[in-house]
């Protein structure tokens, strides 16, 4: 499955370990806004009122915040997160009718736990 400009290809590349290993290195770089919009789209992902094309398009956005070498290489300083926090953004924009309170809730709270862990 893939959309026009080839995002589902990405989703290979999600995976748990790997998306919360990303998140710990990265809580201090990224602000509370984007890790928690990081979690929305990944509890979301596992939801099964959300369509399944819709969560492999949050797979795939997720992939892609993970792979190192994506549009714009992740170890460039400072640029480098710039096209990851562009879809991510753009992603969260599309995915506002299936955030529900609770999965808000969750992310909210995970975010608070990987600060403190990784503080």
């Amino acid at each position: 499955m893939r959309t026009e400009d080839g995002l589902l290809d990405y989703s290979k590349y999600f995976n748990k370990t790997d998306f919360f290993l990303k998140l710990g290195r990265l809580v201090g770089l990224l602000g509370v806004k984007t890790l928690e919009s990081l979690l929305v789209l990944y509890y979301l992902m596992f939801d099964k009122s959300v369509p399944l094309k819709v969560r492999g398009i949050f797979a795939a956005a997720l992939g892609y915040f993970i792979f190192p070498t994506d549009f714009i290489a992740d170890f460039l300083p400072v640029v480098g997160f710039a096209d990851d926090l562009a879809l991510i953004t753009y992603v969260i924009s599309q995915a506002k009718q299936y955030i529900t309170p609770e999965i808000k809730e969750k992310a909210v709270a995970r975010t608070r736990e990987l600060i403190v862990k990784n503080s």
